[in-house]
């Protein structure tokens, strides 16, 4: 058995492009946010592709990021356009891309009320469903 081990620099602004290649309606990028192969370059891309290419924002993307930055207190961005939540459990991560598409300002108020107040439904129903068990 041959194990894998990371090393190097990841180039993901090239993965982020190989990505949007496919045209997807969402991107969901999971880095711990440290762009640096050539650094700069993921930002650069999703800034250039929400700006030029994508400007109806077609495609959705959000950043989740597992690792705490502690100098700034909250998790390191990829980009100022692009929505980034940290992320500790993985049964987090559909509710975060979820709640990501109102970050983007992709939706307004009146679907982030509709969608929290379907969550709680779901959530107290299973919660009551656990109960009577």
């Amino acid at each position: 058995m041959r194990l894998s081990y990371p090393y190097g620099p990841t180039p993901l602004g090239r993965r982020i492009l190989d990505a949007l290649d496919t045209a997807p309606d969402r991107l969901v990028i999971v880095s711990d946010g440290w762009d640096n192969a050539p650094p700069g370059l993921a930002a650069e891309v999703l800034r250039v592709w929400r700006t030029r290419l994508d400007p109806g924002r077609r495609v959705s993307v959000v950043h989740l990021n597992p690792v705490y930055d502690a100098a700034g207190f909250d998790v390191r961005r990829l980009a100022p356009t692009v929505p980034t939540a940290g992320i500790r459990d993985a049964e987090d991560l559909p509710a975060l891309v979820e709640l990501a598409q109102f970050a983007e300002g992709r939706t307004g108020l009146a679907e982030l009320k509709a969608y929290l107040d379907a969550r709680t439904a779901r959530f107290l129903h299973e919660d009551g469903l656990e109960r009577a068990r």
